[in-house]
């Protein structure tokens, strides 16, 4: 039986065609005509800046769903800093007023979503960062078919979105904020892309070698510490820290200095270590996931879309609580053996481990400026014998790390609580 076809007072259509899609026509809403409203309020609004304008306008015409809106910064409330980065700081927002979605054609006003919903805020202070061809690659985001995985808002005086997985240059848990209560049902990470490189762009330059780097050493891959440019598997290899640190609640090599000599143990096939007594607490198949992220032969890590398609399955079976494959039967394992440990021996493991974790005065998890093995090739022997200082070696006396234009980085933390 075929459907009925729908019509708004407007005369579309539900048999109408929009974006390579049929009109939708729900809920006293029809898409046809939020379109025509929303280019009707295109002289209401700017951003300043004719080329954002015209990005945000392509969004608003041609994608129905997950639209991009310039946003009032008078939507923003409980605004809180959250960390700084190499272009700017990063802070956490509720939505006042939520966001435009669809025109009522019965009531002839918006309908909104996301009301007083939590959001990530990024300001860009760099002036040399292209916002622009960062507004291109949140377009990209934005295409996935699958909108539950990616999505952004828009943008303000401060760029803000909400995010899990994204072809990122210089991805390290510095770069994500996760939801206070930790809910694998409903995991919200929001990744910082200020750092985000086409794909081509990768590849144009994937002969090319750097003597000089931005990001945290334990989370840069191997081949990126020898010199070569960073590709989609380096960002695997990002991962696999970011997995390290749900499994074991530390950072990698929190304990030791991010040096020089650091690097050359990563390219040497050093990894960060999982104590023994969680490895009854973590499923076989996470600890060799995370080991085959950390592969030094970039062929061998995973695919993003393998990482993908394995955490959506196991949240799906998690939410209705499936057991059926190994997988999900280890995980099942794991989790009763965590529950069988004593509290009082839980503590005391972790304590123990926190202790001998305690984060070395010399370890970085914030993006700074690293000179890579290559850049580094003729003081290599120097640097061993003492003869020349280590210019990986965090700065001394409260020094702010620099970024790869020899500028500060970040702000002291007692400069940010003056704030």
């Amino acid at each position: 039986m075929s459907q009925k076809i729908k019509y708004c007072p407007a005369g579309h259509s539900s048999e109408d065609v929009y974006s390579y899609c049929k009109n939708s026509i729900f809920n006293e809403t029809c898409s046809l005509c939020s379109r025509k409203r929303y280019i009707q309020e295109f002289k209401t609004w700017s951003s300043g800046n004719a080329n954002i304008d015209k990005i945000i306008q392509e969004y608003q015409i041609n994608i129905i769903y997950d639209k991009f809106h310039w946003i009032p910064y008078d939507n923003f409330q409980n605004i809180e800093h959250i960390t700084d980065s190499d272009r700017g700081s990063v802070y956490s927002a509720k939505l006042k007023n939520g966001i435009k979605e669809n025109w009522n054609f019965i009531e002839q006003d918006w309908e909104y979503y996301s009301i007083g919903k939590k959001v990530a805020l990024k300001e860009i202070k760099d002036s040399r960062f292209d916002i622009v061809e960062f507004l291109k690659v949140i377009k990209i985001a934005n295409e996935n078919e699958d909108g539950d995985i990616i999505k952004y808002y828009g943008i303000s005086k401060i760029l803000h979105h909400k995010t899990t997985l994204l072809l990122f240059h210089n991805f390290h848990s510095g770069n994500i904020l996760m939801n206070y209560k930790f809910d694998l049902y409903d995991l919200n990470l929001v990744i910082d892309l200020d750092s985000c490189k086409f794909e081509n762009d990768l590849i144009l330059n994937a002969n090319n070698k750097n003597n000089k780097i931005s990001g945290s050493i334990p989370y840069v891959p191997p081949e990126v510490l020898r010199g070569n440019e960073f590709t989609r598997k380096g960002d695997i290899y990002s991962f696999g820290g970011i997995m390290y640190e749900i499994a074991t609640a530390q950072r990698p090599f929190a304990d030791q200095a991010h040096d020089t000599y650091l690097m050359i143990d990563i390219c040497n096939g050093v990894r960060p270590k999982v104590p023994d007594f969680m490895l009854n607490w973590i499923p076989e198949w996470y600890l060799d996931l995370m080991y085959r992220c950390w592969s030094d032969d970039p062929s061998l890590r995973p695919t993003s879309i393998e990482l993908y398609d394995l955490f959506r399955d196991l949240k799906r079976k998690l939410k209705f609580n499936i057991v059926d494959n190994n997988v999900m039967r280890q995980l099942k394992i794991a989790d009763e053996n965590q529950k069988n440990t004593s509290k009082s021996q839980k503590q005391e493991f972790l304590e123990l481990f926190s202790h001998t974790n305690k984060s070395h005065s010399q370890s970085c998890y914030i993006s700074r400026c690293i000179h890579t093995l290559h850049g580094l090739r003729d003081l290599l022997d120097d640097l061993k014998s003492g003869k020349s200082a280590d210019p990986n070696l965090l700065l001394m006396n409260n020094e702010s790390p620099t970024n790869i234009y020899g500028e500060p980085e970040i702000q002291s933390k007692q400069k940010n609580k003056k704030k």
